[in-house]
């Protein structure tokens, strides 16, 4: 299904889609939204974290992920929606 949708995503708008799939923000920069958009832009860039994880023995394909955070209901949270692992590479 993600594989699908990152597909029609391609055909439609590759930038916005390749930030969505990596969980970053896309915004389309015009005459009449810039300067809203480049303060957003500049709001979110001291407001970031980041967080990472290395999956122990994942199966090769496509996992979903999702953060949450409790208790902060006016906290926007922005992350990718999963990855992709490769089949392991042999051992030598």
């Amino acid at each position: 299904m993600a594989a699908v949708a990152a597909k029609d995503g391609f055909q439609k708008n590759v930038p916005e889609t390749v930030a969505h799939l990596t969980g970053g923000e896309y915004f389309k920069l015009d005459e009449s939204s810039i300067e809203h958009d480049l303060n957003d832009i500049t709001n979110h860039i001291p407001n970031r974290y980041v967080l990472s994880f290395q999956p122990q023995s994942p199966h090769p394909g496509f996992h979903a992920i999702a953060l949450t955070v409790p208790h902060y209901v006016h906290l926007e949270v922005s992350a990718r929606n999963g990855y992709w692992a490769d089949t392991p590479a042999p051992a030598h």
